[in-house]
């Protein structure tokens, strides 16, 4: 069977189906980590009432669009590491090496893999991911501002508006809050409200938001002072939404690429730099799979993991220390990130000379050398 209509080989499409599918799986178990992790934080403010529960899919859908950018590099260079690995444990490798199909043959089978990905995650670094970051500012901003009182969970303070401090012994299930405490302070005027039961209740016409309590009292007065007022009251309601929209200003993270490159700052260089490393990134990283996935017939299951792992925290730690020095002039700004992907460029030829030597047919026994 000869090439495929896109020019493929047998070959050739074999790696790029060992590769991306260890990849895919690397990227899930990746996907599953961090979005744990950003899920608690979120859900931690939701029950807290600082968020509204339905923001929380919303933030997360954005969160992860912000960081694929850099998970997907090190999903693709860890699956690679695995798919390699494991054609080497299989001594599937080493018997297409005695055929001829040596490192550099490898390497072009991965870059049918690589390129793809790496224009994909230029495309998320460059547009998705700033669209991603002011949005999900812009959105935290906007659902902090309706944060729903109904979240308030029993034995647990939240604030709200003109509601002042609201806490509540219990919540029902249908959103009613149980033995009700609220304070509020307008200016030196302290508010006291005592109820059996309280809930959040929307004007249908304008939108605005009330906390109503109900068979209760209210205590107003200046602290220290006798002349305090006390009103019974079968209901009552507050003004939840008195915090005035702030509009969210742009940080650089959240800046379109175009508008960075047309101020033209240090800062904005760098920060363009840093995202024009991250297609980079791959293709380096894809290249220095090849090598440091040899293994040896004893070597472990995930011998390379470890390695690989390694290996790309301290890439990524460079180009982040590396964006550092730019940002504050220490690194020339014509040589910007480059160097970087320069020192990795020169460590894969160095590390592929080392593994698999230099002459051609590195897996055969060299010509004239018999056995005995």
């Amino acid at each position: 069977m000869g090439p495929s209509p896109l020019g493929l080989s047998i070959i050739d499409r074999y790696l790029v189906r060992e590769a991306a599918g260890a990849a895919l799986a690397v990227l899930a178990v990746l996907f599953a980590v961090l979005s744990a992790n950003q899920l608690i934080d979120y859900l931690a403010d939701a029950a807290g009432g600082d968020l509204p529960g339905e923001a929380v899919a919303a933030l997360m859908g954005l969160q992860i669009l912000r960081y694929l950018g850099v998970v997907i590099p090190a999903a693709l260079f860890l699956g690679i590491v695995l798919a390699l690995g494991r054609l080497y444990r299989d001594s599937e490798l080493p018997v297409l090496a005695a055929c001829g199909v040596g490192p550099a043959r490898q390497m072009r089978g991965l870059l049918l893999l690589a390129l793809p990905v790496a224009v994909g995650v230029g495309a998320l670094s460059t547009v998705a991911a700033p669209w991603a970051s002011h949005t999900a500012d812009v959105y935290a901003e906007q659902a902090a501002r309706t944060a729903d009182l109904g979240a308030l969970q029993a034995g647990r303070f939240i604030g709200g508006g003109d509601a002042g401090t609201v806490y509540a012994s219990r919540t029902d299930g249908d959103g009613v809050l149980r033995e009700v405490f609220a304070h509020a302070r307008d200016g030196e005027l302290e508010t006291v409200i005592r109820a059996d039961r309280g809930r959040q209740l929307i004007d249908p016409e304008t939108g605005q938001r009330f906390f109503v309590f109900e068979d209760g009292h209210r205590y107003d007065g200046h602290p220290g002072q006798l002349d305090w007022r006390v009103t019974d009251f079968d209901r009552h309601g507050l003004l939840i939404d008195t915090r005035e929209p702030r509009e969210v200003s742009r940080d650089r993270e959240g800046t379109p690429t175009a508008e960075l490159w047309a101020a033209g700052g240090l800062q904005d260089r760098a920060e363009i730099e840093w995202r024009l490393s991250m297609p980079v990134m791959v293709v380096v990283l894809s290249l220095l799979a090849v090598p440091l996935a040899k293994a040896e017939p004893r070597d472990g299951r995930y011998g390379k993991l470890l390695s690989a792992v390694l290996v790309f925290v301290a890439y990524f730690q460079l180009l982040s220390s590396g964006r550092e020095w730019l940002e504050a002039g220490i690194v020339p700004a014509p040589l910007g990130l480059w160097w970087v992907h320069l020192l990795a460029g020169v460590a894969v030829v160095l590390w592929t000379r080392r593994r698999f030597g230099v002459v051609p047919g590195w897996w055969r026994r060299p010509a004239g050398r018999r056995a005995g």
